[in-house]
């Protein structure tokens, strides 16, 4: 009976994860369709670096998320949706720091981060969201 209930624990976690990863994987394509249609004309915003503390994944999102009302675009309902879904509650289980880590450790602040053209803005948050993806699988 044990191992029934061991395996459906397994399977169930990894369920969730095949499902964080599809998730992940629409709001990639959500941000490469909104990068075509952003006007990158020399606007520059906070860039967070890739090189990310440990327990700062979710700050580091935050900053990025606060960002991406700046991009210049026609398409402001897509904007809105990359916005929308890059709330912490899609990136569960990317960090594997509890709760309470999180919290007693001190992020660099998003005001702190270099300041980098829209294009270069798109692409590491691109890369991030490809980092979360990899922490998934």
């Amino acid at each position: 009976m044990d191992k029934y209930i061991a395996i459906t624990c397994c399977v169930l976690a990894n369920a969730d994860n095949v499902e964080r990863t599809m998730k992940l994987t629409e709001v990639l394509k959500e941000l490469r369709q909104l990068n075509k249609s952003v006007e990158h004309n020399g606007v520059m915003l906070n860039t967070p670096t890739l090189d990310i503390e440990e327990c700062c994944f979710l700050s580091t999102l935050e900053c990025f998320k606060k960002m991406v009302p700046h991009l210049k675009t026609k398409q402001k309902k897509l904007q809105r949706k990359v916005i929308r879904n890059l709330s912490p509650l899609t990136f569960t289980g990317v960090d594997s720091c509890s709760r309470e880590e999180r919290e007693n450790k001190v992020c660099q602040g998003c005001d702190s981060y270099p300041m980098k053209d829209s294009r270069e803005f798109v692409q590491q948050l691109e890369s991030l969201l490809q980092k979360a993806m990899t922490r998934l699988v």
